[in-house]
């Protein structure tokens, strides 16, 4: 999981997070949905679809799936973020789907049932927060009993080439109401042809602008960092198969040294 020794308070303000990330949701989702459609046989039978998001955030990717009607669930171990989510569900029972949850543990401590899931997605590298094998190993055997016969899986994550990738930085700026968010953020690749101790560095400045003035929050935190051998040798031992990958649009691509991708995973 996250380092504990970073002060990751990007996490701490769900709306904020929110109103940051919500931009591009509708096309993220269409990619995902255009995945399900081409890789999940049993998404097919609309009676026993089910879809979940492990660590959902702010929500906003299983808000909209049902707001299109897709029986959409999602689980995040930050507290305040599982609050917030069910606080904008459109009914209690939407509230409901939210659940506070491990990666690590989410069937075992009774987040979702065994064999239950339709369609798994986990995207914009959040799995990369799982900093160790073990860790990351645990998510997928947790994932695999999930899955119900004919599932899938498409985990979103940038895949590096050690030693070649520079420093860069990028600016996001989103509105909702009154309330303007700008984040800078800057990614720190790990050095060397191994990758070193495999960990990129975030930093993050946040302009927030509200009619009481303007606010600025500073956070650091750190994602695990895959090659492309790392990653499919990863999944190789796991309970799962790598059955496809595309772009962020959702269409089917090939595997990249470098860059964004969804892997789309399924049980052996």
């Amino acid at each position: 999981m996250p380092d504990p020794a970073v002060d990751n308070t990007l996490y701490r303000d769900a709306m904020i997070y929110d109103i940051l990330h919500t931009p591009g949701t509708a096309e993220e989702l269409d990619a995902l949905e255009r995945i399900a459609a081409r890789f999940a046989p049993a998404d097919a039978n609309r009676s026993r679809r089910r879809w979940v998001e492990p660590a959902c955030g702010s929500g906003r990717l299983v808000r909209l799936a049902s707001s299109r009607g897709i029986p959409a669930h999602g689980f995040d171990l930050n507290e305040g973020m599982i609050a917030y989510a069910r606080g904008r569900a459109a009914s209690r029972a939407e509230a409901a789907r939210y659940r506070v949850a491990d990666m690590r543990t989410f069937v075992d401590d009774g987040a979702c049932r065994p064999g239950s899931v339709s369609f798994m997605f986990n995207t914009i590298n959040t799995f990369r927060h799982l900093m160790t094998d073990d860790d990351a190993l645990a998510h997928f055997e947790q994932v695999r009993a999930a899955l119900r016969t004919g599932g899938a899986c498409a985990i979103g994550i940038n895949t590096t080439m050690y030693g070649c990738e520079q420093p860069v930085e990028d600016v996001w700026s989103a509105r909702r109401g009154s309330i303007g968010v700008t984040q800078t953020v800057q990614y720190i690749p790990p050095t060397g042809k191994h990758g070193g101790a495999r960990i990129e560095r975030v930093i993050s400045h946040l302009v927030i602008d509200r009619p009481s003035g303007e606010s600025h929050v500073d956070s650091t935190y750190a994602l695990r960092t895959y090659s492309l051998k790392q990653w499919l040798g990863l999944i190789e031992k796991s309970p799962l198969r790598l059955v496809g990958a595309t772009d962020y649009a959702g269409h089917p691509t090939p595997p990249a040294a470098t860059g964004y991708r969804f892997y789309i995973l399924a049980g052996r």
